[in-house]
């Protein structure tokens, strides 16, 4: 190449023909491409032209298509405008550039008037509203377009205009220049088969003030398609009050709601002085369309929709509920309560679930916790309604937040209790997660706890199981037996497992406790094929937790029950024998009482035991007043089980005996104890006296006789006792004064039925127990009682006592606005008036208290009068 460079150097070839020679080569190879290109264009244009009509027109569309697409062809739009001229307008339509040219003046933001004059000339008539939009729209193309008008005839392009719209929204700016010279012509269009034309009438005709455009225009409001009565029901003018009655007429009875709401909007806008709800009477209909359409503004609307919301119609329920929740209205309602006023929060429940009942509770998405009164709204709520489960998540985290740092109170307790039903019967898991979260940290706390175990969910055993074995390992869990009982009612696949890795496994890794709640679980899953370990595991429970468990076995096979109780009761083990015995009489089953009576002359002293006690489970006390014998066994707490049944329950030659034992020097204190304790259970007399001589001869064992007799609380026994204190020494009496004190409130009623019977000497004796035990101090605070039954109870049982103390209270009664409660004084006094009784007369009389003074003379004065009279 250089050596070519370097000859043509060489010879005498001018310069400036070496610099142009490449440039025109160049543009002559660009005139070749443009060249060819164009001769291909108007090739594959002519096929087109050609074809036009044959089976082979498709197929050339297609490829001039593929080579000029739409997109590109609009940058050939002067060329092809050009060509169309000699091809026909066929060219310019069949490609597809129509359509780009329509794009330009609808879509772009500065169409040119050059695109709006294409549009006319080639494209279809169906663009000519397109193109009618376009010049309303920007004003520098208006000329264009009334050219074109002139051009055509405006009676042509109106008709033209209503066939091509199709409802599109425009302002008639330019539209308003064809009422000058076809108003009647565009009220012709108004009686057109097709909406469309009526529409683009109707849309020009409401400029037109003349009286013959207004009735065609108030016929158009009840025109069959909607779109045409909106425009007019928007833009209709007229007489106020006439307008007035049309807007109201379209509000209720329109049924389309894009009508109705044009009108409302309107009388929003221009009749807020007329609108009124108040007297109107609606049907269902009507108020159905009014509440779609209430002014969250309006006061008056709002009560409306309150009215409706708490009617019985769940079909106006639901726009009513809508409206007020989209007003803030419902979520007030919520908010507003406070826990001291439960009538709001009744009330606020039940407009809340009249708004749930009909699917609208969005108001529970969002609320204040406050003092806990919204929280307890919404678990009340959420108890008796369905609402979305995310709503119980909602409450359930607010709930356990609120008491963070609060105790259970009377005044709390139910927004709790209420949230756990909540998420017990409707929760979801996110609800159970937050329970499982509080479960576990209320480990510890009681008050909560008590709450809680009840009502867990049951359809979460993956949950809540494990969190409540893991409690029932910890041997200082607070409330034990409502864990066991909870446990109990999962289901038996998920308990099982744990209950028996339990009571299988190393005492030592297990404490007693624990042992003992694992069988009160497995009993209560009352599964017949766990009978029999549950039967060999008796032993493990103390005396009193084998009553409670023992009605478990009423729930197994009868049957099954006897069989395997029979095996057992025949086996070496003495421990699970006296356990099955002393189950037989809780269950009534008496099928066993030859094996019973047998065992009172077993070898081992706890299956005698347990034998004595069924006994009198089982009522036969004949047989054991027999069995005195047993007083003398040589076992001691055989002994003691026997003086203790026999105390209770037996006859006077068996007393006689266990009178001996009080005083025999050879038996033990325990069993002394035991005849003691007994006897202050029993139901005879004698026990009375045998303990009345303890009490006080007897010093080490004063404190247990005090104990019984204080049990011996009947009116009987408390006759019994206060004859005996009647003659009793001094000393003896101040050892009975314990007793009375010991036996409290129980013994008051009893007490007070025997001063009623006005025995004068038992009197004193009662007076003296009443006024130790502190029952008269009481009476006297019962006298400034709220509750008038109170107070005239105490009243009455004031006048009977006949004491300084009881009259000192009365006489303070005795401006009581209640006339019984003024009686019981009146009867009181005149007590007073007796001879034995001027010394209280003259102690009230100068009493320390003024007001007892006061009192005093004034009653006594009442009282003369009404002896005058």
């Amino acid at each position: 190449m250089t050596n070519f460079f370097n000859s043509l150097l060489g010879t005498n070839i001018p310069l400036w023909v070496l610099i142009t020679s490449p440039v025109v080569l160049i543009l002559l190879a660009l005139f070749l491409l443009w060249f060819v290109h164009t001769r291909i264009f108007k090739f594959r244009l002519h096929r087109i032209v050609k074809t036009h009509g044959t089976h082979q027109s498709e197929e050339a569309v297609s490829i001039f298509v593929k080579h000029y697409p739409p997109e590109k062809l609009v940058r050939y739009s002067r060329r092809m405008e050009r060509y169309s001229r000699h091809m026909g307008t066929q060219i310019v339509m069949e490609t597809g550039l129509t359509g780009k040219w329509v794009q330009k003046i609808t879509n772009s933001t500065l169409p040119t008037a050059v695109d709006l004059r294409r549009v006319l000339l080639y494209c279809p008539s169906s663009s000519v509203f397109k193109a009618y939009l376009a010049a309303e729209q920007h004003p520098r193309l208006r000329r264009v377009f009334t050219d074109w008008i002139k051009n055509e005839g405006e009676e042509k392009v109106i008709r033209l205009l209503s066939e091509t719209c199709r409802g599109e929204e425009f302002e008639p700016d330019l539209g308003k220049s064809f009422l000058e010279n076809n108003g009647a012509l565009l009220r012709e269009l108004t009686g057109e088969p097709e909406w469309y034309a009526r529409y683009f009438a109707y849309k020009i005709l409401i400029h037109d003030k003349e009286e013959l455009t207004q009735r065609t225009l108030e016929a158009g409001l009840h025109d069959s398609h909607s779109l045409v009565r909106k425009i007019l029901t928007e833009n209709i003018n007229g007489d106020r009050e006439k307008i007035w009655e049309m807007l109201w007429e379209k509000l209720i009875h329109d049924p389309v709601y894009e009508v109705r709401e044009t009108a409302r909007k309107r009388i929003a806008k221009e009749f807020t002085d007329v609108y009124s709800l108040k007297d109107k009477k609606l049907n269902v209909e009507e108020t159905f369309r009014i509440l779609e359409l209430l002014d969250p503004d309006s006061q008056e609307d709002k009560t409306f929709a309150m009215s409706i919301l708490q009617s019985e119609n769940k079909e106006l329920q639901y726009p009513a509920a809508v409206f007020l929740e989209k007003c803030g209205v419902l979520s007030s309602f919520l908010a507003k309560n406070t826990i001291d006023d439960p009538g709001s929060i009744e009330n606020s429940v039940r407009l809340l679930k009249d708004a749930m009942n009909v699917n609208v509770s969005g108001f529970l998405a969002d609320y204040p916790s406050s003092d806990g009164a919204p929280l307890l709204v919404v678990a009340n709520l959420l108890t008796i309604a369905n609402g979305p489960h995310e709503s119980i998540s909602i409450l359930a985290k607010k709930v356990f937040g609120f008491f963070n740092n609060k105790k259970i109170e009377p005044s709390n307790k139910e927004i709790y209790t209420k949230t756990l039903e909540a998420i017990s019967t409707r929760g979801n898991i996110r609800s159970f997660e937050l329970l499982a979260e509080e479960l576990t940290r209320r480990e510890n706390a009681p008050a909560f706890l008590e709450l809680l175990l009840p009502r867990l969910p049951l359809n979460a055993e993956l949950i809540f199981p494990p969190i409540l074995f893991r409690f029932l390992e910890n041997i200082n869990f607070p409330v034990r037996e409502e864990l066991v009982k909870k446990l109990g009612t999962f289901k038996a696949d998920i308990i099982l497992p744990e209950v028996f890795h339990i009571l299988n496994n190393n005492r030592s890794k297990f404490p007693h406790i624990v042992r003992i709640s694992a069988l009160k679980i497995l009993g209560s899953l009352r599964l017949p094929f766990c009978l029999q370990r549950v039967l060999e595991s008796l032993p493990t429970f103390k005396e009193e937790e084998t009553k409670e468990f023992a009605p478990l076995f009423l729930s197994y096979p009868n049957e099954m029950f006897e069989d395997k109780t029979r095996n057992l009761l025949a086996s070496p083990d003495a421990r699970i024998r006296a356990s099955i015995i002393s189950v037989l009489p809780i269950i009534k089953n008496d099928s066993f009482m030859k094996e019973i009576r047998s065992s009172l002359k077993d070898v081992d002293p706890d299956v005698r035991v347990a034998a004595i006690k069924a006994l009198l489970g089982f009522g036969e006390i004949k047989l054991l007043n027999q069995e005195t014998s047993m007083l003398h066994d040589p076992v001691e707490r055989v002994r003691l089980a026997t003086v203790e049944v026999i105390a209770r329950h037996g006859n006077n030659a068996a007393i006689e005996i266990l009178k001996n034992i009080t005083v025999d020097p050879n038996e033990t204190e325990i069993v002394k104890r035991g005849v003691i304790a007994g006897l202050g259970q029993a139901s005879n007399a004698e026990g009375i006296p045998i303990l009345v001589s303890v009490l006080d001869s007897q010093e080490e064992f004063r404190e247990d006789a005090v104990k019984a007799l204080s049990m011996r609380t009947t009116k009987r026994d408390i006759t019994q006792l206060i004859e005996i204190f009647k003659n009793a020494e001094p000393q003896l009496r101040e050892k009975l004064i314990p007793v009375f004190k010991r036996q409290g409130r129980k013994a008051e009623p009893a007490i007070l039925e025997i001063l009623k019977d006005e025995v004068a000497s038992f009197k004193p004796y009662l007076v003296k127990i009443l006024e130790e035990t502190g029952y008269v101090d009481e009476a006297k605070r019962q006298l400034s009682n709220r509750n008038v039954e109170v107070r005239r109870e105490a009243a009455a049982l004031l006048s009977l006592l006949d004491t300084l103390p009881a009259f000192r209270g009365l006489v303070m009664a005795a401006k009581d606005p209640d006339q019984e409660v003024r009686v019981c004084v009146v009867k009181a006094l005149e007590k007073l008036k007796s001879s034995q009784s001027h010394d209280i007369l003259d102690k009230l009389k100068e009493d320390p208290d003024s007001r007892v003074r006061k009192y005093t003379y004034w009653a006594l004065e009442r009282l003369d009068s009404l002896a005058m009279e």
